[in-house]
């Protein structure tokens, strides 16, 4: 008789038992950027989070990896049993309370230790978007933007404010926003939904192309007002107070749920105001400043500490795959080609993690800068955006290869959704051409030097570089790289990415060196 082996004694159970064993705050190299980015804070930093990741790394990411299944992405029923218009958004039971419980944390309170909001949201990030991510920082943006202006804003959007932030009787809101129209893509400036004067208030009529998390609870807007030539900032309740349970949205429909390549469980859709009543934020001529000033920065920063978290989590499962696998008489991990793509992989993952972190930092010490510092840090955020977004991508592809077939397999590991949602970064708040573009088109109208510019956003600089970018910058920037296309700036424009390029990983790589050779398992 013949025997047959078909390799059932094979297990994959050692692999899976670490992995599920894994928590992120187990990283020794985390632990170091987080006591430098903390200080003194660190160990009550530690005490709060630490709950927090055991719940990250373990319940809610079983959850979120059975809710991401394409069965399980959110669905809309547009119509009740008695034809009332509802558009209600279908969500499975897991995200819904896996968003109760992450909101209920009060991740913006001024309740929390130190930066525990903010590396709440890290954490969270190694799951992937989940639905969780954009809302979260959609939220911030938001109470951003009403802190902003609190002493004039009316009672109702202080209402808003409490409700976000810190919750009232144990229920908090979620924000979203809502900017994109189908003429405009990224161009702001460009949107033509109407704002009519309703008294103290507005009312929306038009259309937006793609709102996320339309299951949100408050969203901010931006319109043009009615007979001028000013695109404000705006708050919409999706539901007007008392009609959040009858299903009763304020004036708008949502026409349809957006199909993407990624963030697959975030709930997109095209929206329809009919007299949507809207507050308006700060003045009327300076709505497009305000989004992007207080809103979209938030999220590009977000896409920082997304794209670290992606990473980070790629990087600890793969090495731990390359240890357990055996192929061709070794560890995957025992061949230089797989040793050097690790060591790439990891080195990446440090590079992003310690640079959100050192970038976000000086963010927020951005209250009594000049308006040098100001300028230059808005510039160092968009370069962050467009290339830690841009490297994840390449860096996850990387990642799936090395667990070879099965990295293209989704229930074995959630990699491959990590990938999905990172190609759908690379394009939120701005794709790459359109903010490297927007960079040339600040440092063009700077009233400051390219070398004063360099100084401050790149610190790690020497004097003959400064002096040697600064020239090759000029050089660039003296051919138009708005103008139409032709083989000389079409040249210049390549030029222009790579250098940037150049110069923004020479500042991850010396934020990222006191740190470097610690491991991350």
């Amino acid at each position: 008789m013949i025997e047959i082996d078909n390799n059932v004694k094979y297990s994959f159970e050692e692999f899976l038992s670490q992995r599920t064993a894994l928590n992120d705050l187990d990283n020794p190299f985390l632990q170091k950027v987080l006591q430098n980015f903390t200080g003194s804070e660190f160990e009550d930093l530690m005490n709060t989070i630490t709950p927090f990741s055991e719940k990250v790394s373990n319940d809610w990411r079983k959850a979120i990896s059975e809710y991401a299944r394409p069965e399980n992405h959110p669905k809309i029923r547009h119509f009740d049993a008695f034809n009332n218009r509802i558009d209600r958004i279908i969500r499975p039971q897991e995200a819904v309370q896996i968003t109760k419980e992450i909101f209920s944390e009060a991740i913006f309170s001024e309740q929390n230790v130190g930066y525990a909001g903010i590396v709440k949201r890290y954490l969270l990030h190694s799951n992937g978007e989940a639905a969780i991510s954009c809302p979260l920082v959609c939220t911030d943006g938001l109470i951003a933007l009403i802190e902003a202006f609190y002493d004039e804003v009316p009672e109702e959007v202080k209402y808003i404010h409490q409700h976000v932030k810190e919750g009232i009787d144990g229920d908090f809101g979620i924000g979203a926003q809502y900017m994109t129209e189908m003429q405009g893509g990224s161009d702001i400036p460009a949107n033509v939904l109407k704002a009519v004067p309703d008294g103290d208030m507005y009312r929306l009529y038009g259309h937006k192309f793609f709102c996320s998390a339309v299951h949100s609870d408050y969203a901010v807007v931006t319109a043009r007002i009615e007979s001028t030539n000013h695109v404000a900032t705006f708050i919409v309740p999706s539901w007007l107070p008392g009609n959040k349970e009858k299903e009763i949205r304020n004036h708008y429909e949502i026409n349809r749920l957006k199909w993407k390549i990624g963030t697959s469980e975030l709930p997109s859709g095209e929206i329809q105001y009919d007299g949507a009543l809207a507050y308006k934020i700060g003045p009327e001529n300076k709505g497009v400043a305000l989004a992007v000033s207080l809103v979209l920065t938030r999220s590009r920063l977000d896409i920082g500490f997304g794209s670290g978290g992606f990473l980070m989590r790629a990087a600890r499962e793969a090495k731990l795959y390359a240890s357990f696998r055996d192929v061709f008489g070794r560890k995957i991990e025992q061949f230089p080609m797989a040793a050097a793509q690790l060591a790439d992989l990891e080195y990446a993952a440090k590079r992003t993690v310690a640079t959100a972190f050192d970038v976000y930092k000086r963010f927020e010490q951005l209250q009594n800068a000049t308006e040098l510092e100001a300028f230059a840090m808005r510039e160092l955020i968009l370069l962050q955006k467009i290339y830690t977004s841009k490297e994840t991508v390449d860096k996850l592809r990387l990642a799936i290869s090395i667990f070879g077939g099965n990295g293209a397999i989704e229930d074995f590991n959630d990699i491959a959704r990590l990938f999905r949602d990172s190609l759908v970064n690379e394009l939120w708040e701005g794709p790459r051409n359109v903010l490297l573009a927007q960079m040339y088109r600040d440092l063009l109208k700077s009233q400051w030097s390219i070398e004063d510019v360099l100084k401050q956003m790149f610190p790690q600089l020497s004097k003959d570089e400064i002096t040697e970018y600064s020239n090759e910058i000029k050089e660039i920037a003296s051919i138009n790289l708005v103008d139409l296309p032709n083989a000389e700036n079409m040249k210049a424009a390549r030029r222009w990415e790579a250098l940037w390029e150049e110069l923004f990983v020479s500042y991850q790589e010396n934020v990222t060196k006191p740190f470097e050779d610690l491991p991350i398992l």
